[in-house]
């Protein structure tokens, strides 16, 4: 057995204010906001199989199908328009992709997975993100923002100003940003924590069952909790009201209102330290993207792109053009490789009934058979057995 990676790139004009779509079943999926108006799609593909020329045949049939549109791009697997959901299996072969795509910061954005994880930078148009078991990462955004997983953690880090929504059953949600225009977070049995002003017309929520939630507010706020078993503590100059499941906390002027939910958590209002005050500029200038994990440079083992890394490909024909064939719609390559493993076959066999196990959980959900709830509990109990990666 061995590993084929190749990367493929494509470009395409959507305009500012564009619309691109990513749907996917694995794979960590990747979006940056840059200036101008053009997409630039990533795609870096690793096929799993006997010999070189199995995954060459396997990548022809399991590469990801790509629309342009006027003002909009839309990626999508195969195995998503596939009723049954079957895992990408061809021949033999196992086909994973990675997408990372650059688009201007004010493009609309809804990206899809099921045990992919995601990440997003210095946006600031109508965002939707959605995963079953992997995390969604955010950093330096603005506008709109929906994001939910089931047994990910969801974190927003160095945020502007936003309309938050976003819910997750086992995992935890962390979020930082200048203010807050409107707040609706949801967990299970997660925690919550939240950092920045809080605007005083918006509507700001929080539900938790058993995990707890932290405010650390940097302007005036009355947090009211309604817990079974929980209450609220402050670490700030407050005032106190309530008792008996209904509790009010008045900090500062109070003017804006944060009301929390909870059966066993409590509250936990916190001072604001150096550093959680966020001076972020309405419009991001598209810093870079974060580093992601880099494959050893052995020369059998070839570095992974990085995240929103610049790329090339057919340009978008000029006004009155001919419109691009098929196949120059499609990426094209730009770089390939090939490493044998050295799993061996009791390490292969492992690794690929882990992939079952997990892709049966997720198609499960997909159909319809089990709900969130369910799907969560038998990730994390085939995680804790070793059977999931």
């Amino acid at each position: 057995m061995g590993t084929l990676e190749r990367t493929e790139t494509l470009a395409h004009r959507i305009g500012t204010n564009g619309h691109v779509s990513v749907k996917t079943v694995s794979g960590t999926l990747r979006v940056r906001g840059i200036d101008g108006e053009e997409a630039r799609l990533t795609v870096t593909y690793r096929i799993r199989s006997a010999d070189q020329p199995s995954a060459e045949r396997a990548l022809e049939t399991g590469r990801v199908l790509v629309d342009r549109g006027p003002g909009s791009l839309s990626v999508e697997t195969p195995e998503r328009r596939l009723s049954t959901g079957l895992a990408w299996l061809f021949g033999g072969a196992r086909v994973a992709a990675d997408v990372s795509i650059d688009v201007p910061w004010g493009t609309r954005v809804r990206y899809e997975t099921m045990s992919g994880s995601i990440e997003a930078v210095s946006l600031v148009g109508d965002q939707k993100y959605r995963t079953v078991s992997g995390d969604v990462r955010m950093w330096s955004l603005g506008g709109l923002i929906e994001a939910g997983s089931i047994s990910g953690s969801i974190t927003l880090e160095n945020g502007g100003d936003v309309r938050l929504r976003a819910n997750t059953i086992s995992g935890g949600i962390r979020v930082r940003a200048r203010r807050f225009h409107g707040t609706t977070l949801s967990t299970t049995s997660g925690s919550i924590a939240i950092v920045g002003e809080l605007d005083p017309s918006g509507d700001h929520r929080a539900e938790s069952i058993s995990g707890s939630v932290d405010l650390t507010p940097l302007n005036g706020v009355t947090a009211e909790l309604r817990a079974i078993s929980g209450s609220i503590v402050s670490n700030v100059p407050h005032r106190l009201e309530g008792g008996r499941g209904y509790w009010r906390s008045i900090v500062g002027d109070g003017r804006a209102v944060f009301r929390a939910n909870s059966t066993s958590g409590g509250l936990r209002i916190l001072a604001a330290q150096p550093g959680d005050r966020v001076v972020a500029a309405t419009e991001p200038a598209a810093p870079a993207a974060p580093a992601a994990p880099v494959a050893p440079t052995a020369p059998a083992a070839p570095v992974a792109p990085q995240p929103g890394a610049p790329a090339s490909g057919a340009e978008e024909p000029a006004e009155g053009a001919e419109p691009a064939t098929e196949e120059e719609a499609q990426p094209h390559e730009t770089e390939e490789t090939w490493n044998p493993d050295e799993l061996g076959e009791a390490g292969e066999a492992d690794e690929e009934a882990a992939e079952d196990e997990e892709l049966a959980v997720l198609q499960a959900l997909e159909r319809g058979e089990i709900g969130v709830d369910e799907a969560a509990d038998r990730l994390e109990r085939a995680r804790r057995q070793g059977h999931v990666r």
